[in-house]
């Protein structure tokens, strides 16, 4: 061998045991991520566990390579800031802002922690992405264009309610502007071009809510629409149980509103949306960067009809929902 040769392998050994070792601390080393959850610890619970899962089927144990900090805002926005601040202090390789309100919170903290969303609003019109295909910035994940959901609702509602003249909104205030008065206005347009009224309950707090069903007993609405919220999903039970109390048929986005008792459920799988939420933080913690990861929207929709609703509040659901439906609670 001469000299040349001589040096080239020592270089090309020298690469080959830089690249093994670089490997090898890769697979070792210990990540962490830090999440914000927009409902209480029981709520987030089948969203945790459905990210944990997705975790795993990329090679991710808690305990083993993988630390997870959660942190539960409860229903309640204004803790967004100072719960992203705990989280951000903890210095984690990845954030994950399940909700708008937390993702946006996460942005104005930080422009080097990667984030990835999980079940946000549109996020280029709320500011969090430049485009779907090329978010730049440090945010990527899962939008799940929620407020697209009061068209369908109203359309459902109106096939189970062919006599529904009256609908009432359950709008929450603390979502973020562009999502909700996106919501509001497609579900105006549907109302109108049905011949219908829509009635609007704007609600801040959990006491308003109470408030609000106090007046919908009053104006006899004959259908409830619960708009897409952190909070008003933290308290989809409490909101479920209070429609059926007045007789009102209710309609949610999560599948979890028909579980709790309200009468159907429509939308995208916010469980299946966490799951994919690992592929993210996966391809992050491997190297990739937020900005050249299209942010993705769900491709399957649910639809959960709880037929001893049905029955209790006196509503034969047709045939052609009942066909329609993924999911029938007896």
């Amino acid at each position: 061998m001469n000299r040349r040769d001589a040096v080239l392998a020592f270089l090309a050994l020298g690469t080959t045991s830089v690249s093994s070792t670089s490997l090898a601390q890769q697979k070792n080393r210990l990540w962490r991520v830090g999440i914000v959850w927009g409902g209480t610890k029981l709520v987030a619970k089948p969203y945790e566990e459905a990210f944990l899962a997705g975790m795993k089927d990329h090679g991710y144990d808690v305990g083993r390579n993988l630390i997870v900090d959660s942190r539960y805002a409860e229903g309640e926005p204004t803790r967004y800031p100072a719960l992203v601040d705990e989280i951000i202090a903890l210095k984690p390789d990845v954030l994950i802002g399940v909700v708008t309100g937390v993702a946006i919170a996460m942005k104005s903290r930080t422009t080097t922690i990667p984030i990835v969303t999980g079940a946000t609003g549109d996020p280029v019109a709320s500011g969090l992405a430049q485009s779907l295909a090329r978010p730049g910035g440090n945010v990527t994940g899962m939008s799940v264009q929620l407020d697209e959901l009061g068209v369908k609702h109203i359309e459902m509602m109106a096939e189970v309610l062919p006599r529904m003249r009256r609908v009432a909104l359950l709008m929450d205030m603390s979502v973020v502007k562009p999502n909700r008065e996106r919501y509001e206005r497609l579900a105006n347009t549907a109302a109108a071009a049905k011949g219908l009224s829509l009635q609007v309950h704007r609600i801040d707090s959990l006491e308003e809510i109470r408030e609000a069903f106090g007046l919908l007993e009053t104006q006899r609405a004959d259908a409830l629409l619960i708009a897409p919220s952190p909070r008003l999903n933290n308290f989809r039970r409490e909101i479920s149980q209070s429609a059926a109390n007045i007789r009102l048929p209710s309609i949610g986005f999560g599948d979890e509103y028909a579980q709790d008792g309200g009468l159907m459920s429509y939308g995208p799988s916010l469980v299946e949306s966490l799951r994919r939420t690992a592929y993210f933080v996966d391809r992050i913690l491997k190297g990739a960067k937020p900005s050249d990861l299209p942010i993705e929207q769900p491709t399957k929709f649910l639809l959960v009809i709880n037929r001893k609703t049905a029955n209790a509040l006196g509503i034969k659901i047709p045939n052609a929902i009942l066909a329609r439906a993924d999911r029938v609670i007896e």
